[in-house]
């Protein structure tokens, strides 16, 4: 009992650590903000307060998250073997490229059209991921480089299908045919675009806790990111459990840029690698690596980033802020300093009260 109760401590200490850190930072945001502005009043509140003042803002935030979210439960699950796998923001691409392709080639009708349409992207997002993966169990070949550069193999290759394939000649930019109306994802709030994918990001929430916490593939691909000499030695097959965890998160990533794609917009319009791969990592960083946090984790950045657009727009502060309060926010929570004194004494007495007990 005392040892669950020390676990729980050690939970609450985290949350206490991302708790203070983004104290600080809107500390140092007030500070930036007093620095540069004339009228700094305005600038917090439409920055602190600005996402809440209409509805259409706050459906503004809900949007942004449903994206995040994805991307964030990718990077959790593509890390969670120890392997920096970089390759979410090209499987996000890929998956709204092959969601895109799916939906104009085949004339299924509109609701099995748009799951056989979301079912190309996992498959897309997938093979992207694993790619990475199966060349460092197969080759050794470095991770962090190899996946890194299939990003942009996916980003030409991408835009290559759509241009040659499915590019509208009436639009002047690279955009796809619009898709039948019918097989967009349904609008859940009037004057919003908040639809139904959120339900799909909240089911996938929910799988990645479960996979993770509650099944022996969860234990075994934890243990190997913790431990891959031990893991070995205890007789686990560690390239299966690395392909894995890559194929799943390649799932969730290119899952959710045919989710984002049929819920935003009407048509393909991406004109690049959309970042939402990197923001995962940063999703990720703000969650601990933990599934059950990603929500929480997006929510706050969304409504940060809204703040801050409400804020560049109705005052004189740069649309650059943002990204100074980004680096701010992200920099403090992975700051490992924060209470570090308090949580290893809380591992400290952990490990003594288990002792006792054994004995």
């Amino acid at each position: 009992m005392k040892i669950k109760k020390n676990k729980s401590k050690l939970g609450m200490v985290e949350a206490l650590r991302t708790c203070v850190a983004v104290g600080f930072s809107l500390l140092l945001v007030c500070i930036v903000v007093f620095a540069i502005s004339e009228t700094p009043g305005p600038a917090l509140s439409d920055f602190l307060i600005g996402p809440l003042t209409s509805p259409r803002r706050m459906g503004n935030v809900i949007e942004a998250c449903v994206p995040l979210m994805f991307t964030g439960l990718s990077v959790i699950l593509l890390q969670r073997a120890g392997l920096f796998n970089l390759a979410m923001e090209g499987a996000f691409f890929i998956g709204a490229v092959a969601a895109t392709a799916t939906a104009l080639t085949l004339h299924l009708p509109d609701t099995l059209n748009l799951i056989v349409s979301l079912g190309a992207a996992c498959v897309a997002g997938a093979i992207v991921c694993g790619i990475p993966a199966f060349l460092k169990v197969k080759c050794n070949a470095n991770v962090l480089v190899t996946s890194l550069m299939l990003n942009y193999v996916c980003l030409y290759f991408g835009m290559w299908i759509i241009v040659d394939f499915f590019a509208d000649p009436s639009m002047s930019a690279n955009y796809s045919y619009p898709f039948p109306e019918g097989m967009l994802l349904t609008k859940l709030i009037p004057r919003t675009r908040i639809n139904t994918g959120i339900i799909i990001c909240a089911v996938c929430i929910f799988l990645v806790w479960l996979l993770l916490n509650k099944t022996s593939f969860g234990y075994k691909v934890t243990m190997v990111g913790k431990n891959e000499r031990m893991a070995r030695y205890s007789g686990m097959n560690i390239g299966r459990l690395i392909t894995g965890s890559a194929l799943i998160g390649g799932v969730l990533a290119g899952l959710g840029g045919g989710v984002d794609l049929f819920g935003m917009y009407p048509r393909f319009q991406y004109g690049g690698l959309t970042n939402y791969g990197w923001d995962g990592i940063l999703i990720a960083i703000v969650a601990r690596h933990k599934a059950q946090y990603v929500p929480f984790a997006a929510l706050f950045l969304a409504y940060m980033r809204t703040g801050a657009d409400i804020m560049s727009r109705n005052n004189d502060i740069p649309s650059e802020m943002i990204m100074v309060i980004q680096a701010i926010v992200i920099v403090l929570i992975s700051a490992q300093a924060i209470l570090s004194k308090y949580r290893s004494k809380i591992i400290v007495q952990e490990a003594r009260e288990y002792e006792q007990e054994v004995q």
